[in-house]
């Protein structure tokens, strides 16, 4: 909604307050940044680019990838890599890892994606201006006509 470098930095100041709050430890906030700010904001930045690349520009496009797709699939490109980095450090027990984390992880990722498609949705429609990554001049403009001629 309001872009990646905006998330990013403004995950600091939340993974500090959350660490305030409940007394964390300290150490591992920076690793605690890249796998719950830098990645999947770097995952829905890279997956709007490509989809600005590839896909037909369109409200419809933009709302399911922008706003579903990307971030379901940053949910779980975060799941994953903080299941590797916690079997990889040893913080965590294999069993609770593998028959907790991991698939309670995975299926949340369907609420993510549900939450962030249907908010998309609604802030695209009653106020485009609140979405950064939302241009009126890109998704919204008629399509070329095909026989070459001004547009209608």
């Amino acid at each position: 909604m309001f872009g990646r470098h905006l998330a990013v930095v403004a995950a600091v100041p939340a993974l500090a307050a959350v660490l305030l709050w409940h007394g964390g430890d300290w150490t591992g906030a920076g690793a605690t940044w890249l796998l719950a700010a830098w990645l999947p904001a770097s995952v829905l930045d890279a997956l709007r680019l490509a989809a600005d690349r590839w896909v037909p520009r369109n409200p419809f496009t933009f709302i399911f990838l922008a706003g579903f797709f990307s971030p379901g699939a940053a949910y779980v490109a975060t799941v994953l890599a903080a299941f590797a980095a916690h079997h990889a450090a040893g913080t965590a027990a294999w069993p609770a890892l593998a028959d907790g984390f991991l698939p309670f992880g995975l299926l949340l990722a369907w609420g993510e994606a549900f939450l962030s498609g249907l908010l998309t949705a609604i802030f695209t429609v009653y106020e485009p201006r609140w979405m950064a990554t939302f241009d009126d001049a890109r998704y919204l403009k008629p399509p070329p006509r095909r026989d070459g001629g001004p547009r209608a």
